[in-house]
Order: structure tokens, then C-alpha cells, then sequence
């Protein structure tokens, strides 16, 4: 039996589930890059502002100065996108020689096959929770939600509830950077201390209970 349980800290909410790293056989988790056993760690990290503000008020600042000055980043003048290991080549190759439109996996992205989030290792993440983009904490590959069954339905709420949380008081920043004419590719410090500065309320978390599998 597995478990899905739900944790809350520095208004990041995460979804754990212990079934997490065993999901060889399933699709997502189908990897033809460097790190077999890397799972669904397919996306690349974008980081919101609230993703950012979240991350500041949890004390590591430092880790977005990190951010902005890795090579494989993308800066953005709201968000930033780290980009991670695809090899478009094999991708390429694969499609001419492999794939099959009625396969089993003709409804999923096959690309994702390919790609590799830049902070997956052989043993898993390498940053913490708090450090992650809110897509990381709340995803959830489709084999479990449908073994969750209708149990599943307060989670999907909750993760739809911190979703639209996010967009709305990520729009909220952007107008702070606006009204200060700045943004973070023109003064990355200057608009990360102004989202250090500028007050949001803490998401509203509700208590669900774990759910077994």
C-alpha cells in the first residue's frame, strides 16, 4: 500500500506521495536520457513571481541570485525559466523509427521522453521543497491520481485553489515591478527587493486527509 499525504510550509503546499520513485513501467515516467530512473522530473523549471516571493520570504534569497546567473537560465522580466537536458537528436531519431500513432503512449507528449529537469539526479531532486516552482510540489502522474480514485477529488480542489492563487497574486507583483518601472531583467536586484518588500496574504490551506492506495 501507498500513501498520498499533504504538507504546507512557507505558503508552499506539497503534495507527497510514497509511491514517488517506484514508477518505472509507467509512461511519464519513460526516460531516454542520461538518468533512466528519472521519473516525471521531465519539466523545466519556470519560476513565477509568486514562486520567487515565496522563496525570498523563506529565507534563500541567495538561491535567486543563483538562478539568475546559471548559464542554462532564461531570464524573463517576470519569470525565469531554468532549462534542463534535451537531445532533440535521439528525439528526431525516434520518431521516424519508433513511434506509433496507436501505441500506448500516443496520447502523452513523447518529447518529454527525452527531456531532463536540470536539478534531477540518480538519487532524485536535488533542491529542497521550498526551493521548487509550484508545478514540482502539486504534480501528480496520472497512474495515481486514477489509483486514488474519488479520494483524489479534495487534492484536485486544493491544487486547482493554489493554482489560481498563484496567477492572481503573481499578477499582483508584476504591477509592484510596473509601478516601479522595473523588472528582472532590467534591475534583477532592485525587483527582487521590492518583491522581498511588497505584503501578499498567505494562501488559505485547507486540511486533507492522507489517502492510502
Amino acid at each position: 500500500m501507498d500513501r498520498l499525504e499533504y504538507e504546507f510550509n512557507s505558503n508552499v503546499p506539497v503534495y507527497k506521495c510514497s509511491f514517488c520513485g517506484k514508477c518505472s513501467s509507467f509512461i511519464e515516467s519513460t526516460s531516454y536520457t542520461s538518468i533512466k530512473t528519472r521519473g516525471c522530473c521531465w519539466y523545466f523549471p519556470k519560476y513565477s513571481l509568486i514562486d520567487i516571493k515565496n522563496i525570498i520570504d523563506s529565507g534563500n534569497k541567495s538561491f535567486i541570485y543563483n538562478l539568475l546567473n546559471m548559464n542554462n537560465s532564461e531570464i524573463h522580466q517576470y519569470y525565469i525559466n531554468v532549462n534542463g537536458e534535451f537531445n532533440k537528436k535521439e528525439y528526431e531519431e525516434y520518431l521516424k523509427e519508433t513511434f506509433q500513432e496507436d501505441s500506448e503512449a500516443s496520447d502523452f507528449d513523447q518529447k518529454l521522453f527525452f527531456r531532463l529537469c536540470p536539478f534531477a539526479t540518480t538519487k532524485g531532486c536535488s533542491i529542497a521543497f521550498d526551493l521548487r516552482p509550484h508545478p514540482c510540489n502539486l504534480y501528480l502522474c496520472r497512474e495515481v491520481i486514477n489509483a486514488c480514485c474519488k479520494e483524489y477529488k479534495e487534492f484536485s480542489k486544493e491544487r486547482k485553489d493554489y493554482y489560481s492563487y498563484c496567477n492572481y497574486y503573481s499578477d499582483t507583483l508584476k504591477y509592484a515591478l510596473v509601478d516601479n518601472n522595473v523588472d528582472l531583467v532590467n534591475d534583477p536586484c532592485k525587483a527582487i527587493n521590492i518583491l522581498e518588500e511588497t505584503e501578499i496574504p498567505s494562501f488559505e490551506l485547507k486540511t486533507l486527509k492522507p489517502i492510502t492506495f
